[in-house]
C-alpha cells in the first residue's frame, strides 16, 4: 500500500485527468481513480464498469446467514441504518453496517478491484483499520455463469470482506470471429462429440522451464487479470517477467480458435499469430495444442512441449478428450462426471401442445409411434414427424448447464427454404429446494418454433452439489524461476475420495480431551463416503464417534457439511470449513464445525489429517500432502541417467527402470520401430504431485518426422498399480511425442504408496509395494524397480470369491454364532435397543439449495430443525 501522501497526491491528479497516468513503468501498473471506468496502460483499452450500476443493487449471502449489499457506480437506493448515503451495507442478526459510502477504482497489475471507504466503525478494528471495508474484485469472464458473485469466507470478528464479481466488462473486447459460445467438434470415426468449452473458464500457465511462462485460455482469449494482460484476442501469449517494457512483456503466441479440429484422430487447436517471429521476421508466431485423454487426471492443465521455427507445441491431458466415456455422461468443469444414463431407461415421455401429441426419450430411442431411430417426434392428424435421431452424447453450455441436441430430423419449412427439425433437451437441477409443483421430474416444452423443439428436463441427476475444491491464487516471480508471477490453480480434487473416508490421526497430547474410543472420520470436499454404521447425518463430511471393542462405530455427531469453498492464503497453504454440524454439547446455541488446514509437504504422499485443537465447538485437523506443492523442478544427471529430487533427497534412475532397456524406449511411428533414448544431456524433469507424476522434456533426432527432422518428447510416469505404457505422436513442423508410463516404480519417489488395485469383483487388493527411489548420498545404490506385466501383484493371502470346504464351514459356525448373540441380546431391552440402532432405517433430512454463489449452500433441515439418520445412515 503506497502512504498516504501518495494516495491524496494520486488522487489530485484523477480528479483532474481520470485517464491520465505518470510515466513510469510502476505507476503505470498501480494507480486508483474515483471514476466508474480507467484506461488500461498496456494497450489504450477503456474499460467501463457504469453497466454493473444497479437500482436494486448487487446481493450476496454467506453461509453464516450474513447479507451484504452494494452498489456499482452509485450508492443503494434504499437507506442502511437509516443512512442515505450508503454505497455498501452489511445485513447481520437484524443489525446493518454501512460498510462503504463511496468507492474507489483500482488498478494494479492488471487487477481492477474496487474499495468502498468510510465504513462505519468496527468493533474489532485496528488502529490501521479500524473502520468496516469491503472489496470487489471485478473478473474477467466471457461466458457468464449463473452465478457472477463469489464471497471469501471470512471470520465473524472480520473488518474487511471481499467479494469476486465476474463480468465480460473486465475483459478486453473479444473479436467478432469468436464471439461464439461452442467449442465443440464431432468425430465422424467414432461419432463422439468433442466440447471444450468448459476449458475456457480459467487461463493456464505454464513455464517454458527458461524464466518465461506461457498464459493460456481455451476457445477463448486469456482471461485479464494481475499479469495476465495478453493483446486483445490471444488465447497464447507469451508472459516475460524480466522485461522492463510493459509493453514487451506480452507476446501475442496465438489467436483465439474456438474451433478444435481432429487431425488423423488427433485432437487439437491450432492458433495463428499476428505477431511477427523475432528469430524469422517473414513468418508470425503458431501454436498448437494437442489434447490427449486420461480420465483419471485431476487438476488438468497444458504443458509446454517444445518450439521449432517459431511454432511452439503443448500437450494437455485432459478427461474431455476421452470418447470413450459411458453413454448419457459427460465430464464438467472439475473433472466431475455427471451421470444422467439412469434417465435413459426411463419409459418415454408424452407432452401434447397446440393438438400435436410430442414423444421424447433420454439417450433412447423414443418407441411408438417415432421411427426406430428417433429421440423424438410429434403426431398430428394421425402423421408423425421427425424431430431428430437419438444420441447419448450429453453437452454443456457456456454455465455448464447439460443438454441434449437430437439432430437430423424430418425437413421443415423456413423462410429461407428448409431445414432438418432438432430437438434440444435442457437438463435443469431439481431436488428439494428447486423444484417447482410440476415435481421432481416435470418435463415442459419451452419452445416449438424455429424448426426446434426446446424442452426443459427437471431432475436430481443434473444436480451439483459439490463445493468447489480448486482456486485460483495469486504467485509472485520467484529467483528460481518457479513463481509464475500470476494466478495459479490450488486444487485438491485428487484427495476426494469416492470409496472410503480418511481417518484422523489423534496425537497424544489430544487424547486427554477425548475418550480413549473416539475416531474421527474425514472427506475433502465431499460428504462422507457411505460406510456400514456410520450414522452421521447423510451428507456429513466430517463425523466423530466413539468406537466398540469390535471397531462398530456409534453415538456419531456431525462435525459440518461441505457448505464453503476451499480458500488458499498462498500457494502451498489451504483451508477448508465444514459448518452446521450436530447441535455443540457445551453451547447448544451453536452447530459443530470443522477447520482443516492443508499444506505442502513432498515427503508425506496424499498425507493424513491431524487433529491439532478443540475448542469454541470447532475440531481443528491440520493435513500436510503433497497434493497441495507445486511442480518441482528435478536434477537431471545425463552420466548416470538419475532423476534426483534434492529437496527430499530421492532419486530415481531410469536405466533401471522397469520400463526402458537400458533408459530406452520403443515406438511406433510410421509404422516402424523407433528407439528413444532417455537419457543424455538437455533433459528437463518435473515432479507433478497434482497427477501424481513425473514429466520429462526433450528433444529427440526423428528423421523424416516434420520439417526438421526433430521430435518433442515428453514422457509422463505416473504412479500406479500396473506398468502399461501409451504413446501418441503428432505431426507438424516439428513432430511431438506423448508417452505415459504407468507404473509402480515411481510412486516412492512421489511419495506415495502404491494405490490399490480394484478386482473384478469389485473388491480392493493392495497392490506390490515397489522401493525404487533412495537418497542421493553417499554410496548408496541407484533406484530399483519390481518387474511387473498390466496385472498389479496381488498378495497372497487375498481371498477370492471361490472359497474352500473349510471356509464354507466356517461361515455356517460364524452364521449360527451371530445367531446365539442375537437371542442373548433379546431378552435385554437395552441390548434390544443395541440391536435396533444395526438395522434402524428413517427418511433423510438433508436438502440442499444453491443461495447466490458456488461458494454457499444452505442445508435446509426439516421443520423441527434437527438432523435425522439419512436412507444411507447404516452405510459407513
Amino acid at each position: 500500500m503506497r502512504n498516504i501522501s501518495a494516495k491524496i497526491t494520486a488522487l489530485v491528479v484523477l480528479l483532474v485527468i481520470p485517464l491520465a497516468f505518470v510515466t513510469s513503468d510502476s505507476d503505470q501498473l498501480e494507480f486508483s481513480t474515483s471514476e466508474c471506468s480507467l484506461k488500461e496502460p498496456i494497450y489504450g483499452e477503456i474499460f467501463n464498469f457504469s453497466g454493473l450500476h444497479s437500482e436494486l443493487g448487487h446481493v450476496i449471502s454467506s453461509v453464516s446467514n450474513d447479507i451484504f449489499e452494494f452498489n456499482v457506480c452509485g450508492n443503494l437506493t434504499r437507506n442502511c441504518n437509516n443512512e442515505s448515503n450508503a454505497a455498501a451495507c452489511l445485513r447481520r442478526q437484524g443489525k446493518e453496517y454501512v460498510l462503504g459510502r463511496q468507492h474507489e477504482l483500482h488498478y494494479r497489475n492488471g487487477k481492477m478491484f474496487l474499495k468502498y471507504l468510510s465504513g462505519v466503525k468496527c468493533e474489532n478494528g485496528t488502529n490501521d483499520q479500524p473502520n468496516y471495508q469491503l472489496h470487489v474484485t471485478l473478473s474477467c469472464d466471457y461466458t457468464l455463469d449463473a452465478t457472477q458473485l463469489y464471497i471469501t469466507p471470512y471470520s465473524q470478528e472480520a473488518c474487511s470482506f471481499y467479494i469476486n464479481y465476474e463480468t465480460p466488462l473486465a475483459c478486453l473486447r473479444i473479436p467478432d470471429a469468436v464471439q461464439s459460445n461452442s467449442c465443440s467438434v464431432h468425430d465422424q470415426q467414432t461419432g463422439h462429440t468433442f466440447d471444450l468449452l468448459p476449458l475456457s473458464d480459467m487461463n493456464y500457465r505454464t513455464s517454458d522451464r527458461q524464466g518465461t511462462f506461457f498464459v493460456i485460455n481455451v476457445c477463448k482469449p486469456v482471461l485479464y487479470g494481475e499479469n495476465s494482460m495478453c493483446p486483445v484476442g490471444s488465447s497464447i501469449c507469451r508472459y516475460s517477467p524480466k522485461i522492463e517494457n510493459i509493453k514487451e512483456r506480452f507476446t501475442n503466441y496465438g489467436t483465439v480458435q474456438p474451433k478444435p479440429t481432429i487431425e488423423n484422430g488427433q485432437l487439437l487447436l491450432r492458433h495463428e499469430s499476428t505477431t511477427r517471429c523475432a528469430s524469422n521476421p517473414s513468418a508470425n508466431y503458431s501454436s498448437v495444442v494437442f489434447f490427449y485423454c486420461d480420465k483419471d487426471v485431476k487438476n488438468a492443465h497444458p504443458e509446454f512441449a517444445g518450439m521449432a521455427d517459431c511454432h511452439y507445441q503443448f500437450n494437455f491431458v485432459t478427461p474431455l478428450a476421452c470418447n470413450d466415456l459411458k453413454p448419457c455422461t459427460g465430464i464438467i468443469r472439475g473433472n466431475e462426471l455427471l451421470d444422467l444414463s439412469p434417465l435413459s431407461s426411463v419409459a418415454p415421455h408424452i407432452l401434447s401442445k397446440d393438438d400435436k401429441n410430442y414423444t421424447f426419450a433420454v439417450c433412447a430411442s423414443a418407441g411408438k409411434p417415432c421411427l426406430a431411430n428417433n429421440g423424438a417426434c410429434f403426431e398430428q392428424n394421425a402423421q408423425t414427424t421427425s424431430l431428430g435421431n437419438v444420441n447419448s452424447n450429453l453437452r454443456f453450455n457456456q454455465s455448464g448447464s447439460p443438454y441434449l441436441l437430437y439432430e437430423g430430423g424430418a425437413n421443415c419449412r423456413i423462410s429461407s427454404g428448409t431445414t432438418p427439425w432438432t430437438t434440444k433437451i435442457e437438463f435443469v437441477c431439481a431436488n428439494n429446494a428447486t423444484k417447482d409443483k410440476g415435481g421432481v421430474d416435470a418435463v415442459k416444452i419451452i419452445e416449438d418454433s424455429n424448426c426446434q423443439l426446446l424442452i426443459q428436463y427437471q431432475t436430481p441427476y443434473a444436480c451439483h452439489k459439490q463445493i468447489t475444491c480448486s482456486v485460483p491464487v495469486f504467485v509472485q516471480n520467484t529467483a528460481d524461476g518457479t513463481g509464475s508471477g500470476g494466478m495459479e490453480n490450488v486444487d485438491l480434487t485428487p484427495l476426494i475420495s469416492a470409496s472410503m473416508n480418511y481417518e484422523a490421526v489423534v496425537p497424544e497430547n489430544m487424547t486427554e480431551k477425548l475418550s480413549k474410543d473416539t475416531k474421527f472420520f474425514l472427506n475433502v470436499c465431499r460428504p462422507l463416503v457411505p460406510k456400514y454404521q456410520l450414522g452421521c447425518a447423510g451428507g456429513s463430511s466430517a463425523c466423530m464417534a466413539k468406537v466398540t471393542a469390535s471397531g462398530a462405530p456409534e453415538e456419531e455427531r456431525s462435525l459440518g457439511f461441505p457448505l464453503v469453498a476451499l480458500t488458499a492464503s498462498n500457494r502451498k497453504r489451504a483451508e477448508l470449513l465444514y459448518m452446521n454440524g450436530d447441535p455443540c454439547p457445551e453451547d447448544k446455541s451453536m452447530n459443530l464445525s470443522t477447520r482443516i488446514e492443508f499444506s505442502c509437504n513432498m515427503r508425506a504422499g496424499r498425507g493424513k489429517p491431524v487433529l491439532r485443537s478443540i475448542g469454541d465447538c470447532q475440531y481443528g485437523f491440520d493435513w500436510e500432502t503433497s497434493v497441495i506443492c507445486p511442480p518441482h523442478e528435478c536434477i537431471f544427471n545425463a552420466d548416470s541417467c538419475d532423476i534426483v529430487q534434492d529437496e527430499v533427497k530421492m532419486k530415481y534412475n531410469l536405466k533401471r527402470a522397469d520400463f526402458t532397456n537400458d533408459g530406452k524406449i520403443e515406438i511406433v511411428y510410421n509404422s516402424t520401430k523407433l528407439t528413444i533414448n532417455i537419457c543424455g544431456q538437455h533433459r528437463k524433469a518435473l515432479t507433478d504431485y497434482s497427477q501424481d507424476s513425473v514429466n520429462i522434456f526433450f528433444s529427440h533426432e526423428a528423421p523424416g518426422c516434420g520439417t526438421e527432422g526433430q521430435m518433442d518428447v515428453h514422457i509422463r510416469l505416473i504412479c500406479s498399480n500396473r506398468t502399461e505404457n501409451v504413446s501418441k505422436v503428432s505431426g507438424g513442423k516439428q513432430c511431438n511425442l506423448l508417452f505415459e508410463q504407468r507404473t509402480a516404480s515411481i510412486c516412492n519417489f512421489l511419495g506415495l504408496d502404491v494405490p490399490v488395485l480394484a478386482d473384478a469383483d469389485g473388491s480392493q487388493s493392495a497392490a506390490t509395494t515397489a522401493t525404487p527411489s533412495v537418497p542421493p548420498t553417499g554410496g548408496a545404490p541407484a533406484a530399483s524397480t519390481i518387474t511387473t506385466t498390466t496385472q498389479a501383484t496381488t498378495p497372497a493371502a487375498t481371498v477370492g470369491p471361490k472359497g474352500s470346504v473349510g471356509t464354507i464351514l466356517a461361515a455356517i459356525l460364524s452364521v449360527t454364532a451371530c445367531v446365539v448373540c442375537l437371542g442373548l441380546f433379546a431378552f435385554s431391552p437395552a441390548r434390544r435397543q443395541r440391536v435396533r440402532r444395526l438395522f434402524r432405517r428413517s427418511g433423510s433430512a438433508v436438502r440442499y439449495s444453491r443461495v447466490q454463489s458456488n461458494e454457499e449452500a444452505n442445508l435446509l433441515l426439516e421443520p423441527n430443525g434437527e438432523f435425522t439418520e439419512s436412507d444411507d445412515d447404516m452405510l459407513l
